[in-house]
């Protein structure tokens, strides 16, 4: 049976085998193209069928609703029990969904998204390699094709005459033009060639084009790209003055127009990047300063003769000048304009407060100079503790002395006495403040190679004092004092039977 109740018997069986589409009659099946013709024809023809004219509307108004709405709930508020109860909730909800949130809950139950379970993840598979095989070579043709177009720029300049014709010639002569014979119109534009368009050559690949879509690279860049120097001669100036261009088609220029950028992007750097390259190495540079400020300081404090109280000074001062430098660069990098509330802006924030923490954690907390009497203080004690030690070293070798001597006395060996000055070691001479050796005599001194060689340090420490390069400053200093403690060794062996007793050579030594 059909599902049209307007389909009488004969109809269904005379149109069984049948599909009829638009706005059809259902009584006398006639197609009247749209819905309000229909429903005039429905009111006019077959007006004494009032119930399926009633019906008729029903179904239109209802196809009507529903394609204006398609989310909304025809039959009401589906969870709600039958009766009272559904037309109570329709009561509530104007919109007839049952639903206080109106078609958008109605929407969401239509979904049919909600009733799916959720998709497993499926197979993966990579392209990468397709991508390359793909992108690789076509990067090797521009590539080839680049190096070859700056090869015969580079021949091109390389020579180049100052007379047009001879001009002609070597630019023939080091790119084959095409001929033009046969060539009628433009490749790039398709335009005629005729006496008021004439036909141009690309210097590069020989190509030929219009005036029109001639391209043209400055001498400038030209040059550059070939790696020609800036310096010209004199033909070359004059040539320059009138033609300062060459004339290109516009592959050529796009290929060496990409080089050109390719090879700015990796060399040319932002200012900010070069500012705070300058104050990472300024960083660099004052960390060992910083380090020996604290060892100086440390020794000036111990008593200690390697440097002075002037060392100290300039090397602070120094430290101060990369901390004043690296003041005005953090703020040099803040006047760079950006865009406020980029990442641009907070990155010279950052790197603004980083170097206000670094100067004031690292550089103004250094410990002050000590006072030069504090130093002058320190340095006396630490004589009369070498003194001290010195005695105690004398005083411990005369007791074993006399030990040996009454143990030689009873089984009657002698036991050759200590000799002179033999208790002061070359540790006890590292604390002297401006030991030199005594000279024996003035013409020896002068021909002796380690007295020369003490004096060449001398200089060389001087020399290193004025670069404040420390680290060499207390390299020549323990070597010096190696030199003078050999010297004192030799001398001390040399005059060891005109010297008096060890007390009085040390004495003279200490206070000298």
């Amino acid at each position: 049976m059909s599902g049209n109740p307007f389909d009488s018997d004969d109809d269904q069986s005379s149109t069984s085998g049948e599909i009829l589409e638009g706005f059809l009659c259902p009584i006398c099946r006639a197609d009247l193209k749209s819905i309000d013709v229909l429903t005039d024809h429905f009111a006019r023809q077959h007006a004494e069928e009032e119930a399926a004219l009633k019906s008729f509307k029903d179904i239109f108004a209802k196809a009507k609703k529903k394609i204006l709405n398609p989310f909304e709930d025809e039959k009401g508020a589906t969870t709600a029990s039958p009766g009272g109860s559904s037309s109570s909730a329709v009561a509530k909800n104007p919109n007839g969904n049952g639903d206080r949130n109106g078609p958008s809950n109605a929407r969401s139950r239509n979904n049919v998204f909600n009733h799916m379970a959720r998709q497993q993840a499926g197979a993966e598979c990579s392209h990468f390699d397709y991508f390359q095989s793909i992108r690789n070579p076509r990067l090797e043709r521009y590539a080839s094709e680049t190096n070859k177009l700056i090869i015969r720029l580079h021949r091109l300049l390389k020579d180049l005459p100052t007379d047009s014709v001879q001009r002609r010639q070597h630019e023939q002569q080091t790119v084959a033009w095409l001929d033009g014979s046969s060539v009628k119109l433009c490749p790039s534009c398709a335009k005629s060639f005729h006496i008021a368009r004439r036909q141009h050559h690309c210097r590069l690949c020989g190509g030929i084009m219009c005036n029109d879509c001639s391209k043209f690279l400055p001498l400038e860049d030209a040059m550059q790209l070939a790696s020609l120097s800036t310096t010209r001669s004199e033909p070359l100036q004059q040539l320059h003055q009138h033609e300062n261009a060459v004339r290109l088609c516009e592959h050529c220029l796009w290929l060496l127009d990409t080089r050109r950028d390719m090879h700015e992007s990796r060399t040319c750097r932002p200012l900010l990047m070069q500012v705070y390259e300058q104050i990472r190495q300024l960083q660099k540079e004052v960390t060992p300063d910083l380090d020996m400020y604290l060892k100086i300081i440390n020794s000036l404090n111990e008593g200690d003769t390697i440097f002075t109280l002037a060392d100290a000074g300039a090397l602070r001062g120094k430290i101060g000048q990369v901390a004043e430098t690296m003041d005005l660069r953090s703020k040099r990098i803040l006047a760079i304009f950006c865009e406020p509330g980029s990442r641009e802006e907070a990155l010279k924030k950052a790197i603004r407060l980083g170097c206000i923490q670094a100067i004031k954690e690292r550089m103004l907390s250094l410990p002050p100079l000590p006072e030069e009497a504090h130093i002058r203080q320190m340095q006396e004690r630490r004589r009369m503790e070498t003194q001290q030690r010195i005695l105690t070293e004398q005083r411990m070798a005369m007791e074993a002395y006399e030990r040996n001597n009454l143990a030689a006395n009873q089984s009657g060996v002698a036991v050759p006495g200590p000799e002179s000055g033999s208790f002061a070691q070359g540790s006890d001479l590292q604390s002297l403040t401006n030991w030199s050796a005594p000279q024996a005599a003035s013409k020896s001194t002068l021909d002796d190679p380690l007295i020369e060689q003490i004096n060449i340090i001398k200089g060389y420490i001087k020399q290193a004092r004025q670069d404040l390069n420390f680290e060499v400053v207390e390299t020549l200093e323990l070597n010096l004092r190696e030199l003078q403690r050999e010297v004192y060794e030799r001398q001390r062996h040399s005059q060891g039977s005109t010297a008096t007793s060890p007390h009085r050579s040390l004495n003279s030594i200490l206070y000298s």
